[in-house]
């Protein structure tokens, strides 16, 4: 997990709150699993098609 101080470097504000930096690492966090569980379900469906046609779109 991000460390505070990374999370406000990342941002580029060293100035806000540790209880900000620790909201945004959280909703950071939150947006990365969605992403990630996206393209997981595309890759799964992608394979699925490939398997069921032969070819790949």
């Amino acid at each position: 997990m991000l460390s505070i101080e990374r999370t406000k470097s990342l941002i580029g504000n060293p100035h806000i709150t540790d209880e900000e930096a620790e909201t945004v690492r959280d909703s950071m966090r939150s947006l990365v699993e969605i992403i990630f569980e996206q393209w997981n379900e595309d890759k799964n469906y992608n394979k699925e098609k490939k398997n069921d046609t032969g070819i790949t779109r």
